[in-house]
């Protein structure tokens, strides 16, 4: 019997809002998620959490009150990642399971409310699948769901580097001694969020993380930098940091917690980083997540009046701005993109690019704007490199990666494998909210311009077969 099927433990979270009655008619509706902890020198423990919503499930009379049965097919699938042994699609790890759910009564549940599950499990790291299987039962009408989602799990074997886990995004984290639970770990039970989402009913977020070979810095003390930043936005919010010393314990186990009642909705960062001494960063870890508090007004956009018309944006060219628009578009906010599409008028669009780069401003205490000055450094390295005929490196798929995402941690080129169209592998160690990822770059038509064809970061594409997409007959 595996350890999922010796317990069927589930907690109900009660969650964001009151509202509307158990429905067996309800689509089934199930989030999941992952994090991946050091394990061995060969494996690491990858935790699989699901949730899923008490009203999509459908109830039958118990003697302890309504419980609700749901069958749960989960596999870890092998990935097209080269170096990882064997095809992809094969099945390194899975298992079924019954779960069942008791409640007392169906009438109070409402929306948000969700039954959560965890398992655990270790792999090789390497580019992986998550796959959750719901057979269908037409007894309550409810067709076959299947879902999936791609997994990165990191190589924590390296002792002679200082680095971090992935983060667990939790609805609570207390102290237990209570070792049966499926969500005890180190002395602690946590309760993590597969959907997160935060937000009214649910304002605290909590985290999770483990710190590895802080030995290493040879120092008898550290700093965690924790904090949270608006996605696209680089400084942290200005009530949503901390900053602590701790003792180098390796490895050293990272729970913090922030309140979000006070945040307007839309998409968020949790970022985590260990400092040395000179506030260099040893080892940095985030994760994306979500708000929704209806409640809460989005201020107003920095006020760029009294310096505008002294600034070099009051006077640039129309043709100046129309680039300068396509270049910020790689990394603006989707509410930001909305704006600017409806602006026509040329000084307001002068005025909401001074604006956009003075929101990203790390430090307006200096003459410069250091992150504007990054995203041009890195616009020029895509020029250099990736320039072809008329098309100018950073308008390149790669350029774009460039821009987004830095210089990749390495390139493994592939331009001469017989029987495959020129190729390369990029690898990041850390990027934010994914943590490590890979993109695949093909020069499929022969004419220099490689374009991206396969990504693990969310948003981005994926083709789950590319190798055949590069195939040569």
């Amino acid at each position: 019997m595996s350890c999922l099927q010796r317990s069927l433990a589930l907690v109900l979270i009660l969650g964001l809002a009151s509202g509307a009655a158990a429905q067996d008619t309800l689509p089934l509706q199930i989030d999941i998620d992952n994090a991946a902890f050091a394990y061995n020198g060969e494996e690491s423990l990858l935790e699989l959490y699901l949730a899923f919503e008490a009203n999509s499930l459908s109830y039958h009379r118990d003697p302890a009150g309504f419980r609700a049965e749901l069958p749960v097919d989960l596999a870890i699938l092998k990935a097209t990642l080269p170096g990882l042994p064997g095809p992809a699609g094969d099945v390194v790890w899975a298992d079924s399971v019954s779960l069942s759910f008791v409640i007392p009564d169906t009438t109070g549940l409402s929306a948000g409310q969700h039954f959560v599950h965890q398992v655990r499990t270790s792999v090789p790291p390497g580019e992986y699948q998550m796959q959750v299987m719901i057979p269908a039962d037409p007894s309550v009408h409810r067709p076959q769901l299947v879902l999936r989602r791609d997994v990165q799990v990191p190589d924590f074997s390296n002792t002679a580097l200082v680095g971090l886990s992935d983060l667990t995004l939790a609805t609570s984290i207390e102290r237990s001694t209570d070792r049966g639970s499926k969500f005890y770990k180190n002395g602690l039970l946590i309760r993590p969020n597969a959907n997160q989402l935060y937000g009214a009913g649910l304002s605290r977020l909590y985290y999770y993380a483990e710190a590895y070979n802080l030995d290493r810095i040879g120092k008898d003390e550290y700093t965690l930098f924790a904090y949270i930043a608006e996605a696209n936005l680089p400084q942290p919010l200005p009530d949503l940091q901390r900053r602590m010393r701790r003792p180098t314990r390796s490895p050293d186990v990272l729970v913090g917690q922030f309140d979000l009642s006070k945040l307007p909705s839309g998409s968020y960062f949790l970022r985590l980083a260990l400092l040395n001494e000179a506030n260099e960063a040893l080892a940095e870890q985030s994760r994306k997540f979500f708000v929704y508090n209806p409640g809460v007004e989005r201020a107003a956009p920095v006020a760029v009046e009294a310096s505008f018309e002294m600034s070099p944006y009051a006077t640039m060219p129309a043709e100046e701005v129309d680039k300068a628009f396509k270049h910020i578009d790689i990394i603006a906010t989707e509410q930001e993109r909305s704006r600017y599409s409806k602006i026509q008028d040329l000084d307001e669009r002068r005025r909401f690019l001074m604006d956009f780069w003075l929101r990203r401003d790390p430090n307006t205490t200096t003459p410069i704007n250091e992150f504007q000055e990054e995203i041009y450094q890195r616009i020029q390295y895509a020029n250099d490199r990736y320039t072809t005929g008329r098309t100018e490196g950073w308008d390149t798929d790669r350029g774009h990666a460039i821009i987004k995402y830095g210089t990749p941690t390495s390139v493994e080129p592939h331009l001469f494998d017989r029987g495959f169209a020129p190729y390369e592998i990029w690898q990041y160690n850390n990027i934010p909210g994914e943590g490590q990822a890979i993109f695949v770059f093909a020069d499929l038509d022969g004419f220099g311009l490689f374009e991206l064809i396969h990504s693990t970061v969310t948003g981005e594409r994926k083709l789950a077969n590319w190798q055949e997409e590069i195939r040569r007959n």
